[in-house]
Order: structure tokens, then sequence, then C-alpha cells
């Protein structure tokens, strides 16, 4: 009997269904036509409603027949009211058009708010840009599952990013271009980098939260700088809102690697800031007593969940004329990697053959502070002042333990164990003011004055070198290395004022709209850089050793007899400078559906250094001026309100970094690097072809292909043997010329509730450059000089982004899942045939979710690298003879070089916005 109850109710269930309707259409703006996300449709007499999706459609079921009446609303647009009557089984299509409501502020005039934080403004950004544009709305940074902007940027079409020491994304590589010929802006202007040796900034030291969207122009007009051959990418930063805002974040999560293992740190509070040659005359010999001690002993820990917080204070004022925002981040994580590292030396096969194993295990602390601010004021409806403040604060705690056997066919081996103390400060500030003046309704100029100085100081870097005996296969005890300890004192100031002047005269010639524009920049850059290293010689017994457990228990005990400075004179003392004086003249017409902008840009370069010490034949000055001649050409066709098809040729140039043209030498852990003082810059000519669809509000279809010819790009490589004793050295130069072209898809769909966005690209590039071979006879080995066409450094040839998107307005979730595939790419440029090392393929998975609370508080929770992608290098070459060594296989045709992992991380956090 039981049963049949069931099925009657579930009959009844599905007659009633069948008996009810639906109610479907499309919510769009009426002038427009564009499609309205986020709309409230409701039916007043059953309490019932939803939001319009993703792709404006809205959808109400089950609705009995009746008369009704059915209302929508938008904030900023008229609200829509309508009777309606629907029968059983009808499919009502009922599309609305909301028109838009025009709100004025008092006194001044100027139109309603554009928000230009959400994917919609992005949308529309890249559809109206003259250049071709892709952006990364505030809204889409807020629910991915990046917190900085290194991690945010691999997102977009065309880049990938390179990794620091713990497998985070720190630098973008744009269009297989390095992170060197690629420029960064913050709000349009450049700011002077933290890098101790080269321009290009560090992305991961911005948070995601002060970032309003993230542009990423692949193609230059005659207003930019010129110095972008793969791409340029400006941060815009929080503006001050038009009404008051109050929002904060704050977050907790854990890092996998240290459940599973300890943390390594060191006491950082011990470190002496200043080198003894910067406390004591500089002609006073330097002794132990000289150095703290401390700062040695190896902490292992299980370390606190990290933390994190951001806020954004801002209003207006005075009649609104005052607008302020104060916004700020910080940041308290730890992060690590193990890794597996292999040095090899070929045979006389010429196969590479391991000779040692590295076991190597990385800690780091962070600490990270950000605070920005925006300021401005509107004196009138013509005239505009704006100032920007950015404040970055940066202290990475390093520690490093390795552990390396040697692979011998004896009983009794060596074991090396070496530990790094590293902590890294890095400080910004800068300050930009603007203004924008419109004299007449043709004619307006606008300008920027920046300050900002940089510092990266890295004081009292400690490497300790030790060994083990191992005897039938047991470790004896540690045993110090003489004289294989160094502490190294390094720092750098690099100093940027600038100043850009616009001129835009807007006339109307034969009925059609002309702008021209005409402006430029002058900057000047200083940069002062100083290095000290001391080498230390331990206090031995009578057997000439001294062992842990004997001689000394915590490393802060070992006993050192005298240090030797190693480098006060080293050419790493030096100060530099940077004048670039750059003008343009730029014709923008617009026709019916034609738009031609066509322009030329000089820029003159005058970079130099001088030497606080002459060492050897080094030359104690050196200077480079240059002055460049740069057209573009840029054509967009408007078939529709819709589409777009754009044509762009541009030529840009990239300069030498600060310190790659100063004659230095530094013994770096793997080899030995050196400047280049004759050091070209180089200049490309760049096309690029591009179709756009924008078929609905969030939408968009992009199909494009870029083609580069490259004269003397500068890349890292090994040098020709040098000196009397043939040394050779791995340092920037100019290798001949090279081809750089692909395409690129972008996708991304919206419907309802559900998106998806997914781009592709594939890049080639080529160079041929001059290349050692090694071959082995009666002699012995013998070295022959030939050539070797290979892809560029650090370009991969397949880079795809997947992500799954839901958002359901009315239950308040949001969830994403993303993909990132970064094709195999060439990590180190050997100086033999067929010896480079390659970064595998890999493939990284993201998500992250968010439940919105009431009144402005939400709750969300992030992961990164769910499959614990590990990083690895190989040589394409494999050799039968590992084959008995962990990880390198029995029939590979490849051999293992690096094998690193970083672990999950999570997090979980709460917003705050009123």
């Amino acid at each position: 009997m039981r049963s049949y109850i069931v099925i009657l109710i579930l009959l009844s269930g599905v007659f009633l269904q069948a008996k009810s309707a639906t109610i479907q259409g499309l919510v769009s703006d009426a002038n427009t036509k564009e499609s309205l996300i986020g709309s409230s449709i409701y039916i007043e007499e059953l309490k019932t409603g939803i939001t319009s999706g993703l792709d404006g459609t809205y959808l109400l079921q089950h609705i009995p027949s009746g008369s009704y009446t059915l209302t929508c609303k938008l904030l900023g647009y008229h609200s829509f009211k309508k009777s309606i009557s629907i029968t059983d089984n009808e499919v009502l299509v009922l599309d609305i058009s909301l028109s838009p409501r025009n709100n004025e502020l008092k006194e001044i005039g100027i139109s309603a708010h554009y928000v230009k934080s959400t994917d919609l403004s992005a949308r529309n950004l890249e559809r109206s840009s003259d250049r071709e544009l892709n952006v990364v709305s505030a809204k889409s940074i807020e629910l991915s599952p990046d917190l900085n902007v290194a991690n945010i940027i691999q997102r977009v079409s065309g880049v990938s990013i390179e990794q620091n020491s713990s497998n985070g994304g720190q630098y973008a590589i744009l269009r297989g271009m390095d992170k060197r010929f690629n420029y960064t802006l913050v709000n349009g202007v450049k700011i002077p980098g933290t890098h101790n040796k080269h321009r290009y900034l560090p992305l991961d030291i911005f948070p995601s939260f002060l970032i309003e969207r993230l542009e990423v122009s692949k193609t230059l007009t005659a207003n930019l700088e010129a110095d972008a051959i793969g791409g340029a990418v400006n941060m815009v930063m929080k503006e001050a809102p038009e009404k008051l805002l109050l929002s904060f974040n704050l977050t907790t999560g854990y890092n996998r690697l240290f459940l599973e293992s300890d943390f390594y740190s060191f006491d950082t509070k011990a470190i002496r800031e200043q080198s003894p040659y910067e406390t004591n005359s500089s002609n006073t010999v330097s002794t132990p007593n000289d150095f703290s001690k401390k700062n040695l002993d190896l902490h292992r820990s299980a370390p606190v969940p990290n933390i994190s917080g951001d806020f954004a204070l801002g209003n207006r004022f005075a009649k609104n004329r005052l607008g302020i925002l104060l916004a700020g981040s910080f940041n308290y994580s730890t992060k690590g990697s193990k890794a597996l590292i292999y040095e090899t030396e070929n045979d006389t096969a010429n196969r590479p053959l391991v000779q040692t194993k590295s076991d190597r295990k990385t800690s780091e602390q962070i600490q990270q502070l950000c605070l920005h601010s925006k300021l401005d004021y509107l004196f009138n409806m013509r005239n505009k002042l704006s100032l920007f403040t950015t404040f970055l604060d940066m202290n990475n705690a390093q520690t490093r333990e390795t552990e390396k056997i040697n692979y011998e066919n004896s009983s009794t081996s060596l074991s090396s164990y070496s530990l790094r103390y590293k902590l890294n400060h890095q400080q910004l500030i800068n300050s930009v003011l603007q203004g924008e003046h419109d004299w007449s309704e043709n004619f307006k100029m606008n300008w920027s004055a920046v300050f900002g100085i940089a510092q990266n100081k890295t004081p009292d870097e400690v490497n300790l070198s030790l060994f083990n005996e191992i005897v039938k296969g047991v470790k004896q005890p540690l045993t110090v290395s003489n004289g294989g300890s160094t502490r190294r004192w390094q720092h750098n100031t690099d100093e940027n004022e600038a100043l850009y002047l616009n001129f835009i005269y807007s006339p109307s010639i034969a009925g059609l709209p002309v702008e021209i524009a005409t402006g430029g920049l002058y900057r000047n850059k200083d940069r002062t850089s100083f290095f000290n290293e001391y080498r230390f010689f331990a206090v031995l017994n009578s057997d000439f050793k001294s062992v842990q457990g004997r001689d000394w228990n915590s490393f802060s005990e070992i006993q050192w007899k005298n240090t030797v400075d190693l480098n006060n004179t080293d050419p790493l003392n030096f100060s530099a400078h940077e004048q670039i004086g750059a003008g343009y003249a730029q014709l923008k017409l617009e026709a019916k559906k034609l738009q031609i902008i066509a322009g030329l840009r000089l820029e003159n370069t005058d970079q130099g250094y001088t030497l606080k010490y002459t060492k050897g034949d080094v030359s104690p000055m050196g200077k480079q001026t240059y002055t460049d001649f740069l057209p573009n050409v840029h054509l967009k066709y408007k078939a529709s309100d819709k589409n777009n098809v754009r044509l762009s040729y541009f030529r840009s140039i990239n300069r030498p970094g600060f310190l790659e043209i100063v004659p230095y030498i530094v013994v770096d852990d793997e080899y030995t690097e050196m400047g280049n003082p004759n050091l070209k810059h180089t200049v490309a000519d760049n096309i690029d072809l591009r179709y756009e669809l924008f078929p609905k509000p969030l939408d968009e279809l992009m199909i494009g292909a870029f083609y580069k010819n490259i004269q003397d790009p500068i890349e890292y490589g090994w040098s020709k043997p040098q000196g009397s004793k043939g040394n050779i050295y791995y340092s920037p130069d100019n290798f001949g010329n090279a081809r750089n072209y692909g395409f690129e898809v972008d996708w991304i769909k919206f419907y309802r509730c559900f998106g998806i966005k997914a781009n592709y690209t594939y890049t080639h590039s080529s160079i041929t450059t001059n290349k050692q071979f090694k071959t082995y006879g009666a002699q012995g080995w013998e070295i022959g000089n030939t050539t070797q066409t290979r892809p560029l450094f650090g370009q991969s040839a397949h880079v795809a982004n997947l992500s799954l998107l839901y958002k359901d307005n009315i239950s308040g979730w949001d969830a994403q899942l993303s993909f990132n595939y970064t094709g195999e790419r060439i990590y180190l440029v050997s100086r033999f045939v067929d010896d480079d090392q390659w970064q595998k393929a890999a493939l990284q998975l993201d998500a992250s979710v968010e439940k919105k609370l009431r009144k402005g508080i939400s709750i969300f929770a992030k992961a990164k690298n769910l499959l614990n992608t590990p990083m690895e290098v190989y040589i394409k070459k494999g050799n039968p003879a590992n084959s008995s060594i962990p990880d390198q296989g029995v029939a590979s045709n490849s051999t293992l070089i690096r094998k690193e992992f970083s672990m999950q991380s999570f997090l979980i956090g709460i917003r705050c916005k009123f």
C-alpha cells in the first residue's frame, strides 16, 4: 500500500510540474543593446524571483497559470514593470530593455562613475582600445585562486611565468620573450626596480588586493615607451570611490610541505646590516670576532600558519571634489621546496654521466607590507590632479640545506654538506603626481611627475661548507671544510625621477574626427651597488680536522682562525646612470568603420657605469649612447559594434640591464658569471594581426597571430675561453638575429550561472648561436667550434589555460577551477652542442570557492598546486650507465638534472565590504 502512495505522490508531482509554465528572456540596455548581468527579475504576487545570469538571460520555471506583475530592477537603470498572463505549459519569452538613469554629481556635472573593476568593463576596454590589449578585472582577480600579480598574469593568453626558488610565480614571459624583453607599469608609468642586476620588477611583491585591473599590452603605440618586444604589463591600482568604502580581508593557510617535514630557519635579528669593511676602516684586516655567530645555528620547527590581511578605506569629500583612498596589505607566510639535483660530465661518447646527486631543502619565511594611497581633486570640469603613492616592504629569510654524494666505486667516499642562510630585504617607495587639463573641447594636456627609490639588501649571506666521510655506507660526523665557508654583503639602491608630458588636439577634418598627439618623457636613473665577501679558515685539531660532537656541537661553536676579504675591490662596487629622453608624434584618424593610428617615436639612451675601485686591466668607466627611430602603424576595422580586425606594425627595443655592461665576475653556486661591457641593445620589428568578437557583454573570441624579427637579442650563454687559463664564463651576449612567431586563441563564454575561460598560444622561435663540441681521441678531449639553432631562452612552444567558473547571485556561491599548462622550455643554455638544459612541460591545477553571506560579508577558500606538479629539468640525451641512479631510468633518452617539489598550499579567509 505504501508503494502505491509513493508512486501516486511522484506522479502527481510530475503532473503538477507539467502543468506549470516558464518565463525566460534577455535583459539588455535600451541604448547600447548590451546584455545586463545581475538584474533582479521578480513576480510580486508569487514573491519569487531570480537574477539575470552571466550572459544576461533569465529563466523562471514552475510558474502556475494566472495573471501577474513582473518587475525588473538594476542599479543605475529605471525599473521595468509589466502585467503578464500565462497558461499551463506555456513558455513565455519576454525580453526586457532597461533605460539607464543618468546621475550627475552636484556642481561638477560629471556623469555617473564608470566602474572599471568588473569583467564587463574589462571586455569594453579590450574592444575599444587603440592597441591589442588583454584585461583582467579586479572582480576576476578577487575570485581567482591567485594572491599576487605574478600568478594572476599567467592566466592571460600568451603569458607564462618564471618561478622563484619555492616554485612560486615571479616574472612574466610574454609571447615567448623572456622577462627582460617586457616592462611593468604602475598606473601607466615605470617605477624603479628592486632587482640587484636588472631593470625588471618581481611581480610577486604586488598583492592582488591592491589592483583594480591588470592590463597586458601586446602592441605598442607611439605614446608608449618602446622597450617592450614581448609586451607591457600595466597594474592599475585602486582608485578613490564615489561613496564611502570600507573593505577588508583576513586569510590563513598552510603549506602541506611542512606537515611532512620541518621548517628550517635562523636568527635574522642577529644579522649585522653592514660588513666589517663598512663599519671598520677600509684598511683594517678583519678577524672572526668582527662577525656575528648567533645567526649560524640551524633551527628546526613547525611553522605557524600563514596569515595575511588587506584593507581599503575611501570616500569623496568637499562636495565630491576630493577623493581619498588608503589601501594596504600584510602577508606573513612560509614557503619551501624539496629538490633532487644531479651534476653530470660527458663520457667518451658525449653522453651525460651523472657524477653527483644533491638532496636540497629550501625554507622561506616571508614578511610583506604594502600600502597604497590615491588622492584626486577636481578643480572643475576641465582640471583634475591625482597623487598615487605606493610603499612596498618585503623580507625573505631563506634557509637552504644541501647534502651531496659522489658516485664512486669504493667503500669510502665523501658526502658534502652545505648550508646557506640568506636574508633579502626589498623596499620600494614610488610617488606619481598626475594632471589632466582640458583647455578646450578639442585641446587637452596630461602630465605625470614621478619619483621613486628602490632598495635591495642582502646582508651577511652565510655559506657553510662541510663534509661527511662515508665508511662502508655509514656517515661519519660532520667535519668543517677548511676555507670553504663564506659570508657576503650585497646591496643596491635605484633612484628614479621622470616627467611625462602629452598634448592632444582633436579637430574634425572633412567631417571625420582626427586626433593629433605629441609629447615625450625624460627619465633619470641612478644606481649604486655594494659587494663584499669573506672566506673563513677553521681552527683544526691535531688530526687536521674540526669534527662535530668532538670539537663543536652547534654551528655557532665552530672556531675560525682568520678570514680573507675576497672582494672589497670587486667591480660589483659601482655606480651607474641612465638618462632617457623621448619624443613622439601620433595621428589618429576615425572613418566610419576604420581607425588608423600612425606614429613615430624617438628615444635617446645614455647609459654608463663608474667602478669604485679599479682592478687589473678592467676599464674603470663605461658608457653607451644611442638613438632609436621607432615607427608604428595600427589599423582597426570595426565591422560592427561587436567585431574588430586589427593589424599592427611597431618597432621596439630592449636595453641592457645596469649590471650587465659592468665587467664584474661573480662565483655563483653552479657557474661563474661575468658582465659584458660590449653588450649591444636589441631592436625588433613586430607585426600583429587579431580578430575580435564580443557577442555578449562578458563573452569574447579573439584569434591573433604575431611575428617578430629581432636583431641582436640579449641572452645569457657561455663565453669563448678567455685569459691565459682559458676560463669560461656565463655572461650576457648578443647572439646574432632571431625570429619569433605564433598565434593565440582567447575564448570566454558564459551561460547563466556557468562560464568557461580558455586560451592557447603557440610560439615558435629560432636563434642560431656559436657552440662547441667535444670529441674523444688518442690525445684525449678535443674541442671544436660549430653553430646550433635553438628556441629563445625561456620560450615554450605551447601555453594554455582553462578556467571553469560557477556564479549564482541568488545563493551567493562563486567557484573556479583553473588549469595552466606550460610546455617545455630552455632552462640553461650550454656552451656545448645538444647539452642545453630543458624545463619539462608542466600542468598546474588551482581552485577557489566563495560564499556570500549577509551585509557584504563572504567567506572563501583557495588551493594552489593541487596536483603537486614538480619542476623538472633535464638534458635531451640519455646514458645507460646512469640506470642504477634514482630517477634516471633504465631506457630513458634523457638525463634528469633537477626535480623540485613545492607541494600544495591551502588558505581560507573572510572578506567584508561595506
